[in-house]
């Protein structure tokens, strides 16, 4: 069974894996980034630019780049990071960091790192424009110094984008359409308002498409590829 991916081809990866050899995945990278505003790269070069030590705090991949640049630009030491998931530890690496994986959610994370103190402690978050702060809130309440700022923007594709084309085909047969952020949702169900089934990878993903009148098939437990493709198998506990 076909199953679409509001993600890119190149972010197919463990998901692909997690889902074969029963699901096939088809990509539909409903979102696409575009550059930052001035404005926007100016707050990001005051938020790295921090006297004294400080700790950076990575919730996505997106951000790994955009952080790294503004901080050579500043000519600023590359700081210890903490990520949020392995995938975002593993690019973080490989852009020089040194960096650590405290949970696979922000929430999961945030609360592993303030477990470890952090009253008074700087902290760069870099991140989407328009993106979830339940981490930062989490680490803001237990004394650190957050300086969040936007590092990479996303915005929904148009439909004739050749990037969709696969994808859309894809979808009239499709088994289901696994969505991993709210912003993939409004883009998805702009592109498509009556979708296979859905599965969410949380709960916030799963509410924003509740709110457009789409009710997820199923909802992951963790925000993991084996726990989405659980949930997927849950929809579809045999093949039709």
């Amino acid at each position: 069974m076909r199953v679409v991916l509001t993600r890119s081809r190149e972010d197919l990866g463990a998901y692909a894996r997690a889902l074969a050899p029963r699901f096939t995945a088809v990509a539909l990278p409903v979102l696409v980034e575009v550059a930052l505003t001035a404005e926007e790269i100016d707050a990001l070069m005051a938020a790295v630019s921090c006297p004294g030590p400080a700790l950076l705090w990575l919730a996505s991949a997106r951000a790994v780049a955009p952080a790294v640049a503004a901080l050579q630009t500043a000519g600023i030491a590359l700081p210890r990071a903490v990520t949020v998931g392995e995938r975002t530890a593993a690019a973080a690496r490989a852009a020089g960091l040194a960096a650590e994986s405290l949970g696979d959610d922000a929430v999961a994370a945030a609360s592993a790192l303030v477990a470890r103190g952090l009253e008074g402690t700087a902290v760069i978050a870099p991140r989407a424009a328009g993106g979830r702060d339940d981490g930062l809130a989490i680490l803001t309440a237990a004394g650190a110094q957050v300086r969040a700022a936007t590092a990479y923007r996303l915005a929904p594709r148009a439909a004739d984008d050749p990037a969709l084309t696969e994808g859309l085909a894809a979808l009239p047969t499709a088994a289901a359409v696994l969505v991993f952020a709210p912003s993939q949702a409004a883009a998805l169900l702009a592109l498509c308002p009556t979708p296979p089934p859905c599965v969410a990878i949380g709960a916030t993903t799963a509410a924003a498409l509740r709110e457009r009148g789409v009710p997820p098939a199923a909802v992951a437990t963790r925000p993991t590829p084996a726990a989405m493709a659980a949930a997927l198998a849950a929809v579809y506990p045999t093949d039709p």
